[in-house]
């Protein structure tokens, strides 16, 4: 029997009020923080495609996505406090910035990411997030019932891959808030988030 999933109205509430937080936040024009806050926003459009898929079934594309976001976080962190002014001139023309480990090792080498958490979400979900987004053998498990080919994913599934993208979509307005020295902004969204998941 193919999935069936109800998504939450507060998953979209949610992410409303996180576009609504950051959108006239003003920031210095400068390349990094152009090019880093870039990568951020597209961590949150990333977020906001998997709410809207999520809510017309479309599990496959919303689960593809998880990595996509989680790379678009990473790197604007990257840009934003560790790459030097070459590479952030480097990426804005198109280069390829460091591999994800080279990037998280650097990147937690900062007060901000010491205590590593980035690293273990990779140790725990890069592999599935890799399949996901490539059609790996692991997601293709997920398209097949005794009676069909469709999609038959758990429910748990799907809370966590909602719960991923929330996570970095607040992450990635954080983000944002810290290139617009508006530290406001970013303690509110972080009150919302410990709020949201009770942590």
């Amino acid at each position: 029997m193919a999935t069936t999933f109800k998504l939450d109205s507060s998953a979209a509430d949610y992410l409303n009020w996180l576009g609504r937080s950051i959108h006239e936040c003003e920031m210095p024009g400068n390349l990094r923080v152009r090019v880093a806050a870039s990568c951020l926003a597209i961590a949150q459009d990333h977020h906001h495609a998997i709410v809207v898929l999520l809510d017309h079934s479309q599990f496959a594309s919303s689960f593809a996505l998880l990595r996509c976001e989680f790379e678009a976080y990473v790197r604007g962190e990257w840009l934003a406090l560790c790459a030097t002014d070459e590479e952030v001139e480097a990426f804005s023309k198109g280069e390829e910035p460091p591999k994800m480990g080279r990037l998280l090792e650097s990147l937690e080498k900062t007060p901000a990411f010491a205590e590593k958490i980035l690293s273990r979400v990779k140790a725990n979900s890069w592999d599935a997030m890799c399949a996901y987004t490539h059609t790996g053998g692991l997601h293709v498990q997920r398209w097949g019932t005794d009676e069909a080919i469709e999609p038959n994913y758990e429910p748990g599934e799907i809370q966590e891959v909602l719960s991923f993208a929330e996570t970095f979509g607040a992450l990635a307005v954080v983000g944002v808030a810290y290139l617009a020295n508006n530290d406001k902004v970013a303690e509110d969204v972080l009150a919302k988030f410990k709020e949201r998941t009770g942590k």
